[in-house]
């Protein structure tokens, strides 16, 4: 059985594909969402990309992990959810069941080999972009495919012949180069900005190539190897970021077939009041940064620039021209 925790938009995707392809899922989720999604009628996934909607039978549900019947865990859930699900997994689970972070910062694996040393924790990084519109029904804006470490064929092999392409993983150095990307997140949610937005709009793409260019030279500081999930090597994507107009949205529109509206989960945390991964991702940056006696202040910058926009009710968004003014008021 394969058991995957977090019922949110990579949770219900992840399940969706496996349940559709045939494979035996269970889904775990909170008592609190127990009763809609047990009133829907299976898994919905509208693909963006092309293609009818995706249809799958509704996966078994749980509120607990059965040590007897889990052979993987998928895990799903956002960083501030990460420590709940620590206390849901039980010490009489057998060793041989790799834990699968499908988280987007390389702590969250370390947090769980430091938790759970007699398990395989392994990175996996989520190279599709997914919204939550209901329960179970979700919204793929990318062309679905998942990073994943080859050497754990059976990891692998779930996935093949899914719709979820298997990407090769390098360790954790494709988790940190996923991480890369991830900075501009908290972009687009202090501006509530799109992908497009970010990839078209000169200064949104400015502040992106500053926040990345700082978070490469932090990471070259602490002798931390990186390899980001692109076409072009990071060298040649600042460059572009900064001196290529719009070309890097149609090289995403090309390469992945990035939807017009899709935006980062961050942008809907920041709508709707929740905890939002800026501390886990900008901020990781930032602690990296001190233990190798680096300084980050572009990206702990971010950081506080999220909680302020996220502490509004309703959230005061920045405009472009405030959030490059924010920025460089830090910048060295």
């Amino acid at each position: 059985m394969l058991l995957v925790i977090g019922p949110g938009a990579v949770g219900t995707v992840v399940a969706g594909y496996l349940s559709a392809a045939g494979r035996p899922v269970r889904v775990l989720c909170p008592d609190s969402a127990l009763p809609e999604l047990s009133a829907a009628d299976g898994i919905v996934i509208d693909r963006v990309t092309g293609g009818p909607p995706l249809r799958a039978p509704k996966p078994l549900l749980t509120t607990a992990v059965n040590p007897e019947q889990v052979t993987q865990i998928f895990i799903c859930v956002k960083h501030p959810d990460l420590e709940s699900v620590f206390d849901l997994i039980p010490p009489t689970l057998a060793p041989s069941v790799p834990l699968i972070s499908m988280l987007n910062a390389p702590s969250a694996v370390h947090r769980l080999r430091e938790r759970f040393p007699q398990h395989a924790a392994l990175p996996a990084s989520v190279l599709f972009n997914a919204q939550l519109l209901e329960p179970f029904r979700a919204r793929v804006t990318t062309v679905p495919r998942i990073q994943l470490p080859f050497e754990h064929r059976q990891v692998v092999e779930s996935f093949q012949g899914t719709g979820i392409r298997p990407v090769r993983a390098y360790g954790e150095a494709s988790a940190w180069g996923k991480l890369l990307l991830n900075l501009s997140n908290a972009i687009a949610a202090v501006t509530h900005s799109t992908f497009r937005d970010i990839l078209i709009h000169p200064l949104l793409r400015a502040c992106y190539a500053d926040l990345l260019e700082e978070a490469i030279q932090v990471l070259r500081a602490a002798r931390i190897p990186f390899r980001a999930p692109l076409p072009v090597s990071l060298p040649a994507y600042l460059m572009m970021m900064r001196h290529a107009g719009a070309f890097p949205w149609w090289l995403a529109r090309w390469k992945w077939r990035l939807a017009e509206g899709a935006y980062p989960s961050m942008v809907s945390d920041i709508a709707h009041g929740r905890p939002t991964e800026a501390d886990a991702l900008n901020g990781e940056i930032v602690r990296v940064g001190a233990r190798a006696g680096v300084s980050a202040p572009l990206n702990a910058r971010m950081v506080a620039l999220v909680e302020a926009v996220g502490a509004e009710r309703p959230p005061q968004y920045l405009t472009p021209e405030a959030l490059r003014d924010a920025l460089r008021q830090v910048a060295g």
